[in-house]
């Protein structure tokens, strides 16, 4: 068996996707989770970070969802998220190679 790997941005994405769907506000998420403001929820959805495993559970009690409904694997990503993803991390190494190079 393989580990799985998740896609940050994607599963931010989901989580913000979830949460607007069940019409619960940021405000609401950060007060359920006990935060003094609501920069935690807006970096996972932005896909700068995940929740911490905790949080992961406590936000997923919140929507009604498994916690694994909130992470998307990189492997259950379209092939055309894949290929847009290949592109421009090619473009970005050919980028840093040609400014390298200067």
């Amino acid at each position: 068996m393989e580990r799985p790997y998740f896609d940050i941005v994607a599963s931010g994405r989901r989580m913000r996707d979830i949460r607007k769907a069940r019409k619960i506000s940021v405000r609401q998420v950060m007060e359920y989770m006990g935060f003094e403001s609501t920069q935690a929820v807006y970096k996972w959805e932005a896909g700068r970070c995940y929740p911490q495993a905790d949080n992961l559970l406590a936000l997923a009690k919140l929507y009604n969802v498994s916690p694994m409904e909130l992470l998307v694997e990189e492997d259950s990503l379209s092939s055309s998220c894949r290929l847009w993803r290949k592109r421009v991390t090619n473009r970005v190494n050919h980028w840093l190679l040609d400014n390298k190079k200067k």
